[in-house]
């Protein structure tokens, strides 16, 4: 508990809950899309391809706001795509009647998203690695994996909590003013650094690893093809069900059983190395996703896949995580972070576009093909490259680790 009331500590009161708020919009899109589109138009496909508007515009534009925060900082740019997404958010409801129109504005929303979850971890890494508070940042990063995942639980069950007692387009409304009401205060808070600069003996700008990059980046796009996937099979299970308004419920538990796993991850000896953990946790997801497909004909089953892959997702994403922070040149701590992040987005919105046109050809069952199969190909890439990544993780240019208690990097500075 001492290192958690350090977090309060070195942030002041109230940034936890702010920040915890502040990602909940980007977790209700996806499903308060699909849920609103399928509503609006009775096609699974449809929907699939608007979620994926969403999704691939989010994945293009995380590293794009990643770039600029770099440039310009936290502030500016987390307040302008904040009140972009928002008004993007609503014009979704407004123009869900006409496909491209809705198609784009969704591609808009996703592109601005405001990257709380990346720029937090970068956040943590100034105000405590910087200062050699090592085992602290450790329990920062590992509080932010259980954070995301409670979000990834809450916004989907406030979409279905909100779908049943309102009309299919008043989520999006509600994640509009969250974004507003959250995401701003988030922007302007002053743990905010308007740039972090680091010297180096080489260019000012150093060159992103492409390769161990690619790597993380295609490994989030795994785990993001299972989310995306699984919410629109769920989705089309309630439908089938007679319970449209349930869907948010029944992923909810993939939520809860994510973030318990994130809690327990934190106590993994630190003589597992970031490696081995991703390599261990891609298997583990590739179980997943497999029960998902297996499991799916009841809802019982459901349930049971639903949590199984909430327990396989959450040791994965944090693995993977992790080993991002180890990848990069640390001024370009943004672009890292946003650009490993936009796997995830890209991928729910491949996995909700697939799973869009299965589930319409094959009912709910053949949505739960999609996690299996992405599950299969994150044990295959973890099983790959694990010399490359290990190579990187050790390398001399690589950021302290969070585990490290080593002292930071002589001379980094917060401008």
């Amino acid at each position: 508990m001492a290192h958690y009331r350090a977090l309060v500590h070195a942030t002041g009161p109230g940034f936890l809950l702010t920040s915890f708020l502040a990602r909940l919009p980007a977790a209700m899109a996806p499903l308060g899309v699909i849920t609103l589109v399928v509503a609006a138009t009775g096609s699974y496909a449809v929907a699939g391809a608007v979620a994926a508007a969403y999704g691939v515009g989010a994945a293009i534009g995380g590293p794009v706001v990643g770039s600029l925060v770099d440039r310009f900082g936290q502030r500016s740019v987390g307040l302008v795509t904040a009140v972009v997404d928002a008004a993007a958010l609503v014009g979704v409801v407004v123009m869900v009647h006409s496909t491209v129109a809705v198609a784009v504005a969704a591609a808009v929303a996703g592109f601005a998203t405001p990257q709380i979850g990346p720029l937090v971890r970068v956040r943590w890494w100034v105000l405590l690695g910087d200062r050699g508070q090592g085992r602290t940042l450790g329990t920062a990063l590992s509080y932010e994996g259980v954070a995301d995942e409670l979000s990834y639980m809450a916004g989907p069950a406030i979409v279905g909590l909100i779908t049943v007692t309102g009309p299919a387009g008043l989520p999006l409304v509600v994640a509009a003013g969250l974004t507003l009401l959250f995401a701003i205060p988030f922007a302007l808070h002053h743990t905010a650094p308007p740039v972090v600069r680091v010297p180096f003996a080489g260019p000012a700008r150093p060159r992103l690893p492409l390769g161990p990059l690619t790597i993380l980046v295609l490994a989030m796009l795994a785990v993001g093809m299972v989310f995306g996937a699984t919410q629109t099979g769920v989705t089309a299970f309630a439908d089938e069900s007679g319970h449209p308004g349930s869907a948010g419920l029944i992923y909810a538990v993939l939520g809860v059983g994510s973030a318990l796993a994130g809690l327990a991850t934190g106590w993994l000896p630190a003589r597992i190395g970031p490696v081995r953990r991703y390599v261990c946790a891609a298997a583990a997801l590739a179980v997943g996703g497999c029960s998902a497909m297996l499991l799916s004909g009841s809802l019982a089953g459901l349930l049971v896949a639903i949590a199984v892959l909430g327990v396989t997702s959450a040791p994965y994403l944090i693995a993977v995580g992790g080993l991002a922070i180890l990848a990069g040149p640390r001024n370009r701590a943004g672009s890292v972070m946003t650009l490993v992040a936009s796997g995830v987005v890209a991928g729910v919105a491949v996995g909700a576009a697939v799973a869009g046109r299965l589930a319409d050809a094959l009912g709910a069952s053949g949505a739960f093909i999609v996690p299996a199969a992405a599950g299969l190909f994150a044990v295959a890439l973890a099983a790959a490259s694990g010399r490359l990544l290990q190579a990187r993780a050790h390398a001399p240019s690589a950021p302290v680790p969070p585990s490290s208690t080593r002292a930071p990097l002589a001379g980094t500075t917060v401008g």
